[in-house]
């Protein structure tokens, strides 16, 4: 017995043990100036990528602003007196009256709150920011920062003979209450008492070029700076890597807490679970003008597509591996139009789970079949599918199959699914579409998407995926239903709402083609 409690003991020190000078962040409370802010149970402030995050709502509606959801193109618009903000999920960067902020992370989603970094909360809010590791709190301050501003005010020199001098003293402190970052506050009363010096520190910070943010998740790498920057990306052999140089870069120092030095002078992301990534690091490069080198070691050659956004923000994806991509030749074809239909995921990739257990493989394999048996004697319309079992085709393999069928429509058809923390709530169908020419074939394949679920109109969104993106034709993404929710699962898994999910689908193509409307027959 005695062997098995040091192992009990030693498990429990671990336990207790914290990870980092921020651990347990999540669920963590929140206070503004010493009053606990009660925020939603899927809401609570967390760390994300080493940054803590608080929900923009709860801190804004108790100072006064005004929110405005828009769901269509994930943003949030901010409004109080002469302050409009707007930012996007997602998106490293906020507008703020007019001009653009850098955010070092981009905004989240938890259940309904959009959740933001605390420091854009004390910059853009001003509040006085600050974490309390030993009671796991985020403590916000308005009086804080008009504390300290006064006292500001009262330290200035005052006499008979400089009466103006003083007066215009305490209207620029006045005036400062809302518009210098509460964390810079003593930095700016000492430049404020030197010109020149103040002069010269605007001009720096506001002409550094600062890595705000490193991410890899997914096989992509994601790098966020405060402004634009050309990236110099080239693959090496030896040891397979591919290497990412930002001229003229800085590491930002908030950033860098979170990461140790390492020995050879690199700092690294923690470890991926891509198989064929063994670690990104990252580190300053030695030049007249700086820089910063970010390294993919890889454990074998892969490619990699490069997309920014002109705003800082640039994205890295690492391609499917190499396999040579599966042609299947259509029978029959003559004065019929070719529509690929892609059912999701498959094989060892099994999608999103569902609430009870099953599969988002099984689902879009299920409703494909059914389309293809509905057209399989259509004399318009001739079905190839990108899979007719428990394969995988890889997400670049599906879209080149389409291009090398010469195909007239690509439909890719999925379940979607939240996270845990959602509790099941989201639910409701979704069309995507990545480029104009596929707009109309959207709105087509939507209309009779929602008739067919019943479920809750998401509607028509835009997005970036790779099965829509490569496609050479019209194509959509198809998100049926929400297999986290329960209600959409258990309706999605009847032979029913899968034969009216394939008939909607066979109305919206005959639809786009004017091979002809109306409803199809039931599968018998």
């Amino acid at each position: 017995m005695k062997k098995y409690g040091w192992v009990i003991l030693a498990a429990i020190l671990i336990w207790l043990w914290p990870s980092s000078p921020h651990a347990n962040a999540a669920g963590a409370d929140l206070f503004l100036d010493g009053k606990r802010v009660e925020a939603p149970a899927d809401a609570k402030p967390e760390m994300v990528n080493g940054k803590i995050m608080v929900p923009l709502r709860v801190v804004g509606e108790q100072l006064g602003y005004q929110f405005k959801w828009e769901p269509q193109s994930y943003k949030i618009s901010i409004q109080k007196n002469s302050t409009d903000m707007s930012m996007y999920v997602g998106r490293t960067s906020a507008d703020v009256n007019g001009k653009t902020v850098s955010l070092d992370a981009p905004p989240v989603l938890r259940g309904s709150s959009t959740m933001v970094p605390l420091r854009f909360v004390g910059e853009q809010m001003g509040l006085k920011v600050d974490w309390n590791n030993k009671s796991k709190s985020v403590n916000l301050s308005q009086k804080a920062v008009t504390q300290q501003v006064s006292k500001q005010s009262q330290s200035q020199p005052s006499s008979q003979t400089s009466t103006q001098s003083t007066t215009s003293t305490n209207k620029t402190s006045s005036a400062t209450a809302t518009t210098i970052n509460p964390v810079e506050a003593d930095k700016h009363t000492e430049a404020a008492s030197s010109p020149a010096k103040q002069q010269n520190t605007e001009q720096t910070t506001a002409n550094a070029l600062l890595v705000q943010n490193i991410t890899f998740e997914g096989e992509t790498l994601k790098i966020s700076l405060n402004k634009d920057v050309t990236p110099k990306v080239s693959k090496m052999t030896g040891n397979d890597r591919i290497v990412v140089d930002l001229p003229g870069a800085s590491l930002a120092t908030d950033f860098l807490q979170p990461f140790p030095i390492r020995t050879d002078g690199t700092r690294a992301l923690t470890n991926s679970d891509s198989e064929d990534v063994q670690e990104i690091r990252f580190a300053p490069t030695d030049g007249q003008n700086g820089g910063v080198r970010i390294v993919i070691a890889l454990n074998q050659a892969r490619d990699y597509d490069l997309l920014t956004n002109g705003l800082g923000d640039i994205t890295l994806q690492l391609r499917e591996r190499s396999v040579n991509p599966v042609v299947v030749t259509p029978t029959n074809v003559e004065g019929r139009r070719i529509v690929v239909i892609d059912p999701g995921h498959g094989g060892k990739d099994p999608g999103a789970g569902s609430v009870t257990g099953r599969h988002e493989k099984e689902f879009t394999l299920a409703v494909a079949l059914k389309v293809e048996q509905l057209l399989q004697n259509d004399p318009d319309i001739q079905i190839v599918l990108t899979r007719n079992g428990d394969t995988y085709p890889t997400l670049d393999e599906r879209p080149q199959l389409a291009n090398s069928q010469q195909a007239s429509v690509f439909v890719s058809i999925h379940g979607n699914s939240m996270l845990a923390s959602d509790k099941g709530k989201t639910n409701g169908s979704e069309t995507y579409y990545a480029r104009q020419d596929s707009l109309a074939l959207a709105k087509a394949m939507h209309k009779y998407l929602v008739a067919a679920t019943g479920f809750k109109d998401n509607g028509i969104r835009v997005a970036n995926h790779v099965v829509t993106r490569k496609s050479q034709m019209p194509a959509v993404l198809l998100e049926c239903g929400y297999l986290s929710n329960l209600s959409n699962e258990a309706a999605m898994f009847t032979e029913e709402t899968q034969e009216k999910i394939a008939e909607g689908i066979v109305d919206g193509l005959k639809e786009y083609l004017g091979t002809g409307t109306g409803a199809t027959e039931s599968l018998n």
